[in-house]
């Protein structure tokens, strides 16, 4: 069916300061704005019906590109201008025969113009993704469907081949689930600066603000199983760390880790050396680890002559991309390499997250591992975090990062008639605590089947009126 994109509103949502500071390796401090990015569309079809499509996330400039060669501003205002000129690719593509035709149409676009613009390519997904999302979501709504459902009744266009042509003619529809998952386990961040215990954390630091403040105490209050470990780069003090966690998780029933670099290791020697002193000094941890997610740089990621030793350090334990997955390409080229998984991101994309399941299952059935997991972007309600966990029911993830929670106050940075309407519509996702809403983990999972509804996850519209206009917005840090 025919469609129009009749416009394009860029927004921002302030948001209140973090409760509690987050680091991760090799990204400076001041990495992101007190700021979630907002992208409205509007959108018709031949019948003269039209609906509104939104996608939302927190502009991570200093994850998606740690080059030093631009100030923090000079990089959140690169990153706006690629969003905005991702923009114009859209509106000049504006008639279309479906999201994902749309999508191929402006995704090579857009990265021919990110690498004229100086780019990583990660950020011109990130550009790209958001548009995507957002068009994906008022197609949905239009057909009055679920995102589960139009995959299922071929209503978006997804068409795996065009991205991997090495799938020929493969029955990836066979491999979808019968029905959307709407319970995941919660793999809580665990930050290199987050206190681990009470030890840690002198009481003229505390927040005192009724939420948890430490591992041990979100631990008991949440029934947490899954944990994400950040690591640095530097051995002796990540092993000194990860072996005072593991006295809090060993406690635990079947506790269940993995590790994140972030791009920490540069020298993949030194990281193969790491692997084989964790096994060594942490055996506990080690054998709860199910992967160690981008421990090296990017560009090392994908350099072929690493194979050799990723292939044996994956024998110990699988490694998986997430910064290094750019182009619809990086998963293929990395699983080449030695890597068996590759993260989902929804500001990754949606459609190369899909066609990635595709590879996975494709690998699989050849006999070759090969996985996806679901990691975070500090995703926030409603739009971004609803978003993701609506795409994790569609490709059969079970557990994902999940870290926006508790570094900000629950849902203190929406209106109160949006809160109050989240706690309505989706009483299974959130909770009311004191005066403020929450994301209501119980057992270490969260329940969202309220989210299969008409659109990409999304029951109802932001509060247009609290959001605003990206061109009128001050960068607040």
């Amino acid at each position: 069916m025919p469609y129009h994109l009749e416009s394009v509103d860029l927004m921002i949502r302030q948001m209140p300061p973090d409760r509690m500071s987050f680091a991760i390796g090799g990204v400076a401090p001041k990495r992101r704005p007190r700021a979630i990015v907002v992208i409205r569309v509007q959108v018709a079809d031949d019948r003269g019906k039209s609906s509104w499509g939104v996608a939302a996330d927190r502009p991570s400039f200093g994850w998606l590109d740690k080059r030093k060669s631009h100030s923090p501003d000079e990089m959140l205002t690169r990153l706006f201008e690629l969003v905005r000129a991702s923009r114009k690719i859209y509106m000049r593509e504006a008639k279309f025969e479906s999201p994902f035709a749309l999508w191929a149409n402006c995704w090579p676009q857009i990265m021919q113009v990110a690498k004229q613009m100086d780019h990583e390519s990660l950020s011109a997904s990130f550009a790209s993704a958001l548009l995507e999302r957002a068009v994906i979501d008022a197609v949905c709504r239009l057909s009055d469907l679920t995102l589960f459902e139009s995959i299922q009744r071929k209503k978006l266009g997804f068409s795996p081949q065009q991205i991997h042509p090495m799938l020929g003619d493969f029955p990836w529809r066979r491999f979808l689930p019968e029905r959307p998952r709407t319970r995941f386990h919660i793999r809580h961040t665990v930050g290199l600066t987050d206190p681990i215990d009470s030890t840690d954390l002198k009481r003229d630091r505390r927040v005192n603000d009724g939420e948890p403040e430490t591992l041990q105490e979100y631990v008991r209050r949440d029934g947490l199983r899954y944990f994400k470990v950040k690591i640095s780069g530097d051995p002796v003090r990540d092993l000194a760390r990860l072996g005072k966690i593991w006295g809090q998780l060993v406690r635990i029933n079947e506790p269940i880790v993995t590790l994140d670099g972030n791009e920490s290791y540069r020298d993949i020697d030194k990281f193969a050396k790491f692997v084989e002193t964790f096994e060594r000094e942490q055996l506990g941890m080690y054998q709860h680890t199910l992967f160690i997610e981008q421990p090296l740089t990017r560009a090392v990621t994908l350099d072929p002559s690493t194979q050799k030793t990723i292939r044996q350090i994956s024998e110990r334990k699988p490694l998986v991309i997430d910064e290094a997955d750019g182009t619809t390409n990086s998963f293929s080229r990395a699983f080449k390499i030695g890597y068996n998984g590759v993260s989902h991101k929804n500001c990754k994309g949606f459609f190369k997250s899909l066609a990635n399941f595709c590879l996975c299952a494709f690998f699989n059935e050849q006999g070759k591992a090969a996985f996806q997991t679901g990691e975070d972007l500090s995703n926030m309600p409603l739009v971004a975090i609803q978003q993701d966990f609506t795409a994790l029911g569609l490709l059969k993830i079970d557990h994902c990062e999940r870290n926006g929670h508790h570094y900000g106050f629950g849902l203190s940075h929406l209106s109160a008639a949006e809160k109050e309407q989240a706690l309505q519509i989706h009483g299974d996702l959130y909770i009311k605590r004191g005066n403020e809403a929450f994301l209501n983990i119980r057992g270490g999972q969260i329940e969202c089947r309220s989210l299969q509804t008409a659109g990409f996850g999304v029951a109802f519209e932001p509060a247009w009126d609290q959001l605003v206009p990206l061109d009128d917005w001050e960068y607040t840090w």
